[in-house]
């Protein structure tokens, strides 16, 4: 009797193991999710994250490089206006295309590696041609402004740019050259319609990824023919992660000052 007795706690106490074990398997199961989850969201955290800043120091080099080119060449470079960029400026006799305000950054003709598609930035020139060279606010194109002689020092040389773009400032802004739009904040909104702020000596968009799916990499308000860009202090947001970098007329102005050769 004593042992049948045993022998039933016995089951009984094995049934409450294996009932208990369930239960905890059960509960590991749903906490290895949890953390599988988590683990999943900071690493689409992180690599977001990794891929912003590596689009920020992409734009801050094309950047260093555009202002370098305008210093030793006394213009800005001519867009690559080709449909799948080729990575040549888009010239004519030598010069900047007339017409050509927006294409895909030039990267051979500024000494760089093109890139894949995909990773291929837009980029925009403000050109405001006048037949009064004293007005010419042409950023694309080399042209003596300052009244300099050939032979002379500072013929056709970054004072000329300078000069142009202390024209371009005082042009009236225009939704026909390039421009900058609010940044969501001091700015206003992000609309290149309703608010057109400042125009642009230039600007270099870098897209990143099609994270709102509509099969670009571009994201409002930057289109393939738009010559507006958003102000580079508007905050990156998830639907929104292109990378700007952009000067105004007089911003580029006070940079090629500070420093001149």
């Amino acid at each position: 009797m004593v042992r049948a007795s045993l022998s039933l706690v016995g089951r009984c106490a094995r049934r409450s193991q294996a009932g208990l074990s369930l239960i905890e398997l059960s509960v590991a199961l749903v906490v290895a999710g949890l953390l599988s989850w988590a683990s999943f969201s900071a690493y689409e955290t992180v690599s977001a994250q990794q891929q912003i800043e590596k689009g920020r120091a992409q734009a801050q080099q094309l950047q260093s490089i555009l202002r370098a080119f305008a210093l030793r060449n006394g213009r800005l470079p001519c867009p690559d206006v080709s449909a799948v960029a080729n990575g040549y400026e888009s010239l004519t006799a030598g010069e900047c295309s007339s017409g050509s305000q927006l294409g895909w950054f030039p990267y051979v003709s500024l000494g760089l590696e093109i890139p894949t598609q995909e990773l291929r930035a837009r980029y925009a020139v403000f050109r405001a041609a006048n037949a009064d060279v004293s007005l010419d606010a042409d950023l694309a194109v080399s042209k003596e402004r300052t009244g300099d002689s050939a032979g002379e020092a500072n013929y056709l040389d970054v004072t000329d740019l300078i000069a142009a773009l202390k024209n371009a400032s005082v042009v009236p802004l225009s939704t026909a050259r390039a421009y900058l739009t609010g940044d969501a904040g001091p700015a206003g909104v992000i609309n290149c319609g309703a608010n057109a702020v400042m125009p642009a000596a230039y600007w270099v968009v870098v897209p990143l990824q099609d994270r709102d799916n509509d099969g670009s990499r571009m994201d409002p308000p930057h289109t393939m023919t738009s010559l507006c860009a958003a102000s580079p202090s508007a905050p990156l947001r998830f639907a929104s992660d292109d990378v700007v970098v952009a000067e105004s007329p007089a911003q580029l102005a006070g940079w090629l000052r500070s420093n001149l050769p």
